[in-house]
């Protein structure tokens, strides 16, 4: 996490650094990303820098934690305008970050983390959601759950490490295969509908 130097900066400072480290780690994975570089294109001293993060490592994950998670209001915004609805909530936060891949050094971006940190990745965003996401519990609880079968938070946390498991395979998967923005699309709503109906069959037939 930044420190609270970075975090006090002004606005166009912090910008600064933030997008001169997307460049960076857009053009190279973790371990080839270079702080001299990012210092230079950010004009700020090296000594700044530690001055702001503790390492490379802790600027890499604020970054990364930013532009992949960083949708916790507008999740919980659009919950609330779904009216509880988990289920189209997860498909529009879902095609917001397919949005991302538009832009090139977005794109470049989270190719680079998920080949080279995917299991930090999922690590880190299960982590973050027992604790952040378990506000959209009470979301839930407001609107009735919408007929789901959830009864207590631990199954919420159950299905929402599901929800991110689905999500971060279906991007790897469109990274390893190269698929197209409508194929990752196709192949997220095809899981989703496993998780949101169920493999039993219904009836005697």
């Amino acid at each position: 996490m930044p420190k609270k130097t970075y975090i006090n900066l002004v606005k166009d400072k912090k910008d600064r650094i933030f997008n001169a480290g997307v460049l960076e780690f857009s053009y190279h994975e973790f371990n080839d990303a270079s702080v001299n570089t990012i210092v230079r294109m950010a004009n700020i001293s090296k000594g700044s820098f530690y001055q702001y993060f503790k390492d490379k490592s802790d600027f890499y994950w604020h970054i990364v934690m930013h532009i992949i998670v960083g949708h916790v209001g507008e999740y919980e915004s659009l919950l609330k305008k779904n009216k509880g609805d988990l289920f189209i909530t997860e498909e529009q936060v879902f095609n917001n970050m397919l949005d991302l891949f538009d832009d090139q050094k977005y794109k470049n971006l989270i190719k680079n983390a998920y080949r080279s940190t995917y299991l930090d990745i999922v690590q880190k965003i299960s982590s973050r959601g027992s604790v952040v996401y378990i506000n959209m519990y009470d979301i839930l609880m407001s609107f009735g759950f919408k007929g789901y079968n959830i009864k207590s938070k631990d199954d919420f946390i159950v299905v929402f490490d599901m929800l991110r498991n689905i999500t971060n395979n279906t991007i790897m998967t469109m990274i390893i295969d190269d698929l197209s923005k409508a194929e990752t699309k196709k192949l997220y709503i095809r899981q989703l509908l496993v998780l949101e109906k169920g493999i039993l069959k219904r009836g005697l037939f």
